[in-house]
């Protein structure tokens, strides 16, 4: 079995309402990237979140380049109708990545209640990256990160590669297609995040998302003074009263 990095490892915040939220880490990042916001929402609701581990993270880039996006949304579906089976008001949350894993979930797994996506990938600022993955995975397996603002995170206790792997961005691409093609056919209600000093994800996803998201009921939260790991930031309290005043009023 693959080693875990300790900052890495999955949690699981049990409360003692009859919510619960499955809450979803980003690309190359851990469950560590949660936490913070996790924790206010356990505190302020009472309600279970559970944050997993997806497939081919926290442990080295070599296996997340080994998994693709259907890895990822099967252990969502695993966890989700684990959660589903012992608790009545089910949420799905995730951050980048995992906003799109909870709108893909909350199309296709029966009986969530809501979904929340926070600064998810729908137009990133990277777009010469994302548009030569396809070709560049068969030539070099990562592409190294520059000097980030997360590395401050990693200093709070947050785990992430320091690298993309091609192969498996390349997947989180058609994930990504996929979700733009199926947005209409969400048809519970959905809390759209967006982090206005978000380097990553472009502001633009957020008013996409609205507008094609036809059949669902949107709560749209902008977040003035983040950035793209809004869940470690200083508006991470507004974050988490935000999430459980959502889930309440769904439940």
């Amino acid at each position: 079995m693959k080693e875990v990095h300790p900052k890495a490892q999955p949690f699981y915040l049990e409360g003692k309402s009859n919510q619960a939220l499955l809450f979803l880490h980003g690309f190359t990042a851990s469950p560590s990237e949660l936490l913070p916001t996790a924790e206010i929402l356990h505190d302020i609701n009472d309600c279970t979140v559970s944050g997993i581990l997806l497939p081919g993270h926290g442990t080295n880039p070599a296996d997340l380049n080994a998994t693709s996006w259907w890895d990822w949304y099967r252990a969502v579906e695993l966890e989700g109708k684990r959660l589903l089976s012992e608790y009545q008001h089910v949420f799905v949350a995730g951050l980048s990545m995992g906003g799109l894993l909870s709108m893909h979930a909350g199309i296709h797994l029966p009986g969530l209640r809501g979904v929340v996506a926070i600064n998810a990938p729908i137009f990133t600022q990277y777009p010469l990256l994302s548009a030569s993955a396809p070709l560049m995975q068969h030539l070099v397996p990562y592409f190294t990160k520059g000097a980030r603002k997360e590395d401050i995170l990693a200093r709070q206790g947050r785990f992430d590669y320091n690298c993309y792997p091609v192969r498996a961005y390349t997947s989180l691409t058609q994930l990504r297609n996929i979700i733009i093609k199926e947005l209409n056919l969400l048809r519970i209600p959905a809390m759209l995040v967006q982090s206005l000093r978000d380097r990553a994800v472009k502001k633009g996803s957020v008013e996409y998302l609205k507008e094609q998201l036809s059949n669902s009921r949107v709560k749209i939260l902008a977040l003035p003074n983040s950035g793209h790991i809004a869940t470690m930031e200083q508006e991470k309290n507004i974050l988490a009263r935000e999430l459980g005043e959502f889930i309440n009023k769904e439940s």
